[in-house]
């Protein structure tokens, strides 16, 4: 009888220690994860030189070479691809990784040349409030339209000292970037947009 007693007391602090392991690895799971949402969140509140971005993987796309985004103005008869990985492409931008997604709460940036690799932002500076800028996400299916609130209001010659925060709360907007004086980088050219509809591209 004793020696049931004994085993039984074993196996119960055998049970108990078991028990305890899976409760800490629970518990320093979660607090892996927490600290891996808050780098998260760091990086996409830290500060971006507006026209020299740091180029990093965000997992906005997978890879470049089946990115799908494209980004569509009709006044300035403008189409071209939008990337995560670098700015210095042919008919491409550049989506902030920093940033939100296109039709998500927050800000939205995309950085784009006016004089180089085909200069998609070259006319830019023509756009008025009320005209169209259009994202399509042919993944989704879905058609993101902005309309132009500010255009040429928003000149940062001070970009390098006070480099911009990519807001992640409020109306979805859409911040359209490029240099100024056009070829240079004495300032940043920042075009304001808002999303007005959301629509199913089928």
């Amino acid at each position: 009888m004793h020696k049931y007693k004994i085993l039984a007391i074993f196996l119960i602090t055998i049970s108990i220690l078991f028990a305890l392991n899976i409760a800490l690895m629970t518990i320093e799971g979660f607090e892996n994860l927490n600290r891996a949402k808050n780098k998260v969140e760091t990086y996409k509140s830290a500060p971006v030189n507006l026209l020299d971005p740091s180029i990093m993987d965000s997992g906005f796309t997978g890879s470049s070479s089946n990115y799908k985004l494209q980004l569509i103005i009709p006044k300035i008869n403008l189409k071209c691809k939008i990337r995560s990985d670098t700015v210095n492409a042919y008919n491409s931008v550049y989506h902030y990784t920093e940033s939100v997604l296109p039709g998500q709460d927050g800000e939205c940036g995309l950085l784009g040349h006016r004089t180089t690799y085909s200069g998609p932002f070259r006319n830019l500076g023509s756009l008025k409030p009320g005209d169209v800028v259009i994202i399509i996400d042919p993944i989704l299916s879905e058609k993101y339209t902005y309309q132009v609130v500010s255009n040429g209001k928003d000149i940062r010659w001070d970009y390098k000292e006070n480099p911009i925060r990519f807001e992640q709360t409020g109306n979805p907007r859409l911040l359209l970037v490029t240099c100024y004086p056009p070829g240079k980088k004495e300032a940043a050219w920042i075009t304001h947009c808002k999303l007005v509809s959301t629509t199913p591209t089928n």
